[in-house]
């Protein structure tokens, strides 16, 4: 007789010498157990030595998209001469005592909007008040840079100076006086639609709401 008894997970048994038969049942039994022993062992081990799967850690790119305009330079609006420089002598050659034509002006930042330019170029220190020197409108011009050249003749429409004459008339203070020049050049967004030889009070006055912007050289002269 066999008598079977459970101690933990494992099944055992115990022999009677009563029994008839060796009793092929327990010892079957008991085989078949140790086999399931077996297999959940190696099943462990081979679970414990295998490599475990390592998942590859997820990289992301972020690709930072090429810039698809290009922004041009902002050049500021100036105007300059190869004459003189700002608050320096203009030359002899353009004033009373020398040939008497205009400096070359160069200007650049004109912005797109314009269509024409107006120069007057004025003296605030004569003694008898602001004094014209040189009045020229409807400059035709665009955005950009222009370019007034030296000894011009007519580029636009002239106006009249103080000496009421068209064209221009270079820097004449009394002797013994140095004078400041402005040399201001005005940006419009339209034709003035003056006819000639209109003096600076009656060019300011058709320039009302059509000025842009405007940008100034100023020269001085003695005698």
């Amino acid at each position: 007789m066999v008598i079977f008894r459970v101690t933990g997970s494992l099944p055992c048994y115990i022999y009677d010498e009563r029994a008839t038969d060796k009793s092929t049942i327990g010892l079957d039994f008991l085989d078949m157990n140790r086999r399931i022993v077996i297999v959940v062992a190696l099943g462990l081990l081979v679970t414990a030595c295998s490599p475990g799967e390592t998942a590859e850690p997820s990289t992301t790119t972020t690709e930072v998209p090429a810039p698809t305009t290009t922004l041009e330079a902002i050049v500021p609006l100036a105007m300059t001469s190869p004459s003189f420089n700002e608050g320096q002598v203009i030359p002899a050659t353009f004033t009373c005592e020398g040939p008497n034509f205009n400096p070359q002006l160069d200007i650049v930042g004109l912005p797109d909007e314009t269509v024409t330019l107006t120069i007057i170029v004025d003296d605030p220190d004569a003694p008898v008040g602001i004094w014209d020197h040189w009045v020229e409108y409807d400059i035709d011009a665009g955005g950009g840079g222009f370019t007034i050249p030296q000894a011009a003749g007519q580029i636009g429409i002239e106006g009249l100076n103080s000496w009421n004459l068209p064209g221009y008339g270079g820097p004449c203070p009394p002797e013994g006086e140095e004078h400041r020049y402005f040399f201001t050049v005005y940006v419009l967004n339209g034709d003035l639609g003056l006819p000639p030889e209109i003096d600076s009070a009656g060019v300011r006055t058709a320039m009302e709401g059509k000025i842009i912007t405007q940008v100034v050289l100023m020269g001085t002269f003695a005698r």
